[in-house]
């Protein structure tokens, strides 16, 4: 991965930080106790500070994590971090609950001290699951990337997974097909593609890391050891892509030292433009897309290169900013054919938004947000192609998928259009491509394409100037330590040094401008002045532009060190503010003065801001749209708020609902697996409704009480007037059955009997008569003995199990002797499955129909598929207050009406008056919450308490009316605070109380003074009063005392004393 080049530069991390959010970090290892940052770590699992897992064994995979990135170099214990002088630290967040919460607190861990979050988590890789980050850990994503860094953006990077034994595709998994994330996968030491690597278009680049056992390295590093044994505190078994990511992290943080400028969008253009594909092109599946960028599926742009990657750091220009451009939403239902290999091919021509605010030129992330029926899911395979002809599968197929049959606007992203232009026919293919049977057809419900890009062209770089083709400046080496060798291993592939200004790649970014070319951007010197004024920088003969300097006639915005010349351009130094090199009374609009009084642009998305920043703004430019309790403009409002369009502004949606539209209680979509109805968001499907395929309830049929679909078969349990009887609810039972009153279910009489009761038989069938006991038995019976039947005039025994019979098979039995109970028409030593030993018959009775296995007709052990068991009984959902723990009902927390979870923070509804905040349920918002009327709602990041969202202008008093004392003529600016009155007013107040007291003191010393006169004299022990280079005259040692009524200036006064003198 060419790491020595940028070692050899002096790059090493240094400077930057990286937290690894996993089962914590071993903070006391010897290879990485030097670089532990506890401002980087924290314990959400046990609720405090310190990172340190638990010592069980299962809990060395951050450990292993950190020392990738950043284990100490040279002290010969493990190896060496690929940033080895980075600030590492971890967040315990795996080890016990990991819920929307707990995911949210690591990703919005100090992101003004963090640079860098390293994760390798996500949903299971099980081949089958669909899900993604919750509204919490969303709205740390985007806080992270919009105000982390102090407005640079915090950097995510994040593992691909390991689901490939599976069939799984990384672009069902939220957290990789984020644009947010920089999602990396794995190769082999050989170049290929690991056994558990995920295929998907949401991959960026590649790292080494394991691959098959017995045959392949895997990664060496640190292991966690509490006991901190030589022998086992070092590995060679690190794997996955979990082992992936870390490096990753290591070089992107060798990037930010050289640079660290770079933003979150910066980092994975470098990382887009550096990766090199030729080390893994034996591995096929290469492509090439239409900016001549080659791409795959397994490894993205390639195998990332630390050398290139600093390089091109080095002279990097920040991009312009991020635009986002959002087709037709294409709305008309279209079938997918159940037959093998059909293709439901569709286009859609695409302006990307010309000649408006959001317009896309050149193209970044696109999302192709999907909604579809189709079982099962796993068969499809979904390929996006670009106007340039660059065809991207978004979902590969996925055989264990046969479960869900529902994308439900789920947005497929791809990175394989990178660089490459919008505007044109994008064409959408759904092909049924997988293996398994096909019943029905699907429907593709919905479809829509989301560009995100720039407008401009976004590669520019800095002119390299000489320190930047020369190496840094060496750091001591040891001496043991070997330089890999200038060729790839693999390939023989000659690696990128510091070549790079002479190597194809920067001979063709010499084809884009120069940063230096624009327009107002060159550099522009200044210095300070010792009183803080900005002064010009002056010639070396200490004139100015070759006028001489006067205090007469210069321009009212020159302050009074003068000017040498007419004109606001002409001041040695500025009044007021200063823009380019003219001075002005006040910087215009979409700018902010800085700290030096020099105007800054505002980011793009502020008309009026108070720093750079996209966090700074305090409004919005026109075509963005305010985020209330993350306090960012953006061009739209992201997933789970809703859009203010009078406001403009983006209000977060109800606590649990995922998306929202007409007002934020109003629900069209849930958060992880809780199911919509009438727009809200239950952990459970009310009465006479049932969970439907998409996770909402839909009505069952009006004869069920409660159903498992919409049929009048599919009932599970009736209305008090209709009897249960094979799926479905009727008024009277069927021949041979009667009506249990008290389970609305219908009951088969026994053997023999056409009409029943629940105790005896009341007529029975043809050639059977019913006996003293209630009982049908044959007609001849009474002639036989007991374990007798009759066979026309003979009498014939019966089967050796059977007590009484009416034929010969042990399938004939009508009573048993003990110990065997009757099971239908056979003796048995226990009941089947579904029915319960009734004493009082010695027989079999069954459980009621709802029940799967019972031990009396009301008392259910286990249920039919799909119910839920709590006390006893079979119900189609939990009751209010319990949730499903895997067919069994648990009780919620004590504070949740309803719940998805034991946990405190895993309510779904509260009681009335309580207010449901990030899963808990509290008499009032918490601290970091204010109330509004859809409940409590985030406070911005930078408070612990608010009243309500207030914007920056609201928080940031002090700046704003600095900001406004900028924005106005000081001579006519009345700046009316009522906050200031109220200063002044306690100021007087204190200085009363302080000249009162003060009054009072003085009086009290004097008294004193004169009743020690006139009282009493002390007894010196005449100590002299020592001091330096001064005759001071002995006192008594009442002056010296230690008594509380003697003051400076008020001593006591005893006889005369000889002079001392003492030297010190």
């Amino acid at each position: 991965m060419n790491v020595a080049p940028a070692w050899t530069k002096g790059y090493t991390g240094k400077g930057v930080v990286v937290s690894i959010l996993d089962d914590g970090i071993q903070t006391n290892h010897p290879d990485l106790q030097e670089n532990y940052d506890p401002q980087a770590s924290v314990d959400i699992n046990g609720n405090d500070d310190d990172p340190m897992p638990q010592d069980n064994g299962d809990n060395k995979h951050g450990t292993r994590c950190a020392g990738e990135v950043a284990a100490v170099a040279y002290n010969q214990i493990c190896g060496i971090g690929v940033a080895f002088n980075a600030s590492i630290g971890g967040v315990r967040m795996l080890d016990g609950v990991v819920n929307d919460a707990v995911e949210a607190r690591a990703l919005g861990l100090n992101p003004e001290h963090i640079d860098i979050y390293s994760a390798s988590w996500g949903p299971e890789d099980d081949g089958k699951t669909v899900d993604g980050p919750g509204p919490l850990a969303r709205r740390a994503f985007i806080y992270g990337v919009t105000s982390g860094r102090k407005g640079k953006g915090s950097i995510f990077v994040w593992a691909s997974g390991n689901g490939g034994r599976h069939t799984d595709s990384c672009n069902c998994d939220g957290y990789t097909n984020s644009i947010f994330t920089l999602s990396i996968s794995s190769a082999t030491q050989g170049g290929y593609k690991p056994w558990y690597l995920e295929e998907c278009s949401s991959t960026l680049a590649t790292t080494y890391s394991s691959g098959t056992p017995g045959h392949d390295k895997s990664v060496a590093t640190v292991d966690m050891d509490a006991r901190l044994r030589p022998d086992h505190i070092c590995t060679v078994e690190h794997t996955g892509t979990s082992a992936s990511a870390p490096l990753a992290a290591g070089i992107c943080a060798l990037a930010l030292e050289a640079n660290p400028s770079l933003t979150w969008r910066d980092m994975q253009y470098l990382v887009v433009l550096t990766s090199r594909s030729a080390p893994l092109e034996k591995e096929a599946g290469w492509i090439v897309n239409g900016v001549k960028r080659k791409v795959s599926h397994k490894f993205g742009y390639g195998l990332m290169d630390a050398g290139a990657l600093v390089n091109l750091a080095e002279i990097w220009t920040t991009v312009p900013p991020q635009h986002i451009c959002k087709s037709q939403e294409i709305l008309e239902d279209r079938q997918i054919d159940p037959s093998p290999q059909f293709s439901l091919t569709l286009h859609m021509d695409v302006s990307a938004c010309k000649g408006t605010l959001n317009e896309v030129v050149f193209l970044e992330h696109v999302q192709c947000k999907i909604s579809l029926r189709f079982f099962p899911r796993g068969n499809l395979r979904i390929l996006l192609t670009s106007p340039m002809g660059t065809t991207s599968t978004l979902l590969f197929e996925r055989p264990r998928d046969v479960v869900a049959s529902n994308f439900d606007d789920w947005p497929f992203l791809s990175v394989h259009f990178w660089g490459e232009q919008a505007v044109g026919r994008w064409t959408l293919q759904i092909i049924n491509g997988g293996t398994r049977q096909v019943d029905r057809a699907g429907i593709l419900k919905k479809w829509q394409l989301i560009f995100y890009g720039t407008q401009i062209n976004p590669l520019r770089f800095k002119k390299p100037t000489n320190n930047q083709n020369s190496y840094k400046s060496l750091k001591t080496f040891d001496s043991a330590f070997i330089y890999p060798t200038n060729s790839d291993p693999v390939t023989n592939e000659p690696l990128v040094t510091d070549s790079f200004y002479n190597s194809e790649l920067y001979n063709g970014f010499n084809n884009y401008q120069s940063v230096y070319n624009f327009a107002g951007s060159d550099p522009e010197q200044a210095i300070s002045s010792l009183d803080g004024k900005k002064s010009i920088i002056r010639d070396n003969d200490n004139s100015i532009e070759g006028d001489a300097e006067t205090k007469d006639n210069c321009d009212e915005q020159c302050d009074a060190q003068g000017c040498y010349g007419k004109g606001p351009n002409k001041c040695v130094a500025c009044k007021n503010k200063r823009m380019d090199k003219t001075c002005v009374s006040t910087c215009p609009p979409r700018s902010y003065s800085d700290a030096q009084g020099l105007c800054q642009p505002c980011h793009e998305s502020c008309n009026t801001c108070t720093g750079p920043g996209q966090n700074n703004c305090l409004s919005c430019s026109p075509g963005h749209v305010r985020v209330l309790d993350l306090d960012v403009c953006l061009q739209q409002c992201p997933e789970g708020y809703f859009e203010d369009y009078l406001e403009k502004t983006c209000i977060p949606c109800q606590p649990n609902c995922a998306s929202c539209q007409d007002r934020p209680d109003h629900c069209t979509s849930c958060d992880h697996h809780l199911l919509l109805h009438q727009n809200q968001c239950l952990a459970s499907c009310p009465e006479n409704t049932y969970e439907t395929e998409d996770y909402s309830c839909a009505p069952c049929h009006n004869s069920c009480e409660t159903c498992r679909g919409s049929n009048s078969s599919q009932c599970v349990t009736c209305t008090p007037d209709k009897f249960w009887y094979d799926g479905r609810c009727n008024k009277d039972c069927p021949a041979h059955h009667y009506a249990d009153h008290h389970q609305r279910e219908c009951i088969e009489c026994p053997p023999g009997c056409s009409e029943c009761n629940s105790t005896t038989c009341i007529s029975c069938l043809d050639d059977w008569t019913v006996n003293s006991k209630g009982r049908c038995v044959p007609h001849g019976s009474d002639r036989c003995d007991v374990d007798q039947y009759s066979d026309g005039d003979l009498c014939k025994p019966c089967h050796s199990t059977c007590e009484t019979c009416d034929g010969p098979t042990e399938h004939a039995c009508l009573t048993c002797g003990h110990p065997l109970v009757l099971q239908r028409t056979r003796c048995v030593a226990e009941c089947d499955k579904g029915s319960f030993h009734d004493k009082s018959k010695r027989s079999c009775a069954p459980c009621v129909h709802t029940c799967a296995q019972c031990v009396s007709k009301a008392n259910c052990t286990e249920c039919t598929g799909g119910l839920q068991l709590q006390n006893g009984e079979c119900l189609t959902t939990c009751s209010r207050g319990y949730y499903s723990d895997r067919g069994n009902c648990m009780r919620c927390y004590i504070s949740c009406e309803t719940c998805s979870g034991p946990g405190h923070d895993q309510c779904v509804t509260c009681p009335p008056g309580w207010q449901l905040a990030a899963g808990e349920c509290r008499p009032d918002c918490p601290e970091g919450f204010y109330k509004t009327d859809y409940g409590c709602q985030k406070c911005h990041y930078s408070c612990r308490n608010c009243p309500g969202c207030k914007n920056q202008a609201d928080k940031r008093r002090i700046n704003v009316e600095a900001y406004l004392v900028s924005a106005q003529p000081v001579s006519t600016l009345q700046l009316v605070n009522p906050f200031n009155f109220v200063t002044g007013l306690a100021i007087v107040a204190c200085l009363c109380i302080v000249i009162l007291f003060t009054t009072i003191f003085i009086i009290l010393q004097r008294n004193s003074v004169q009743s020690a006169q006139r009282g009493y004299n002390r007894v010196s022990i005449k100590k002299p009063k020592v001091t330096c280079n001064y005759n001071v005259v002995a006192v008594s040692d009442g002056e010296s005392s230690d008594d509380s009524d003697s003051s400076e200036g008020h001593k006591l006064i005893g006889p005369p004393k000889p002079d001392i003198r003492t030297a010190c």
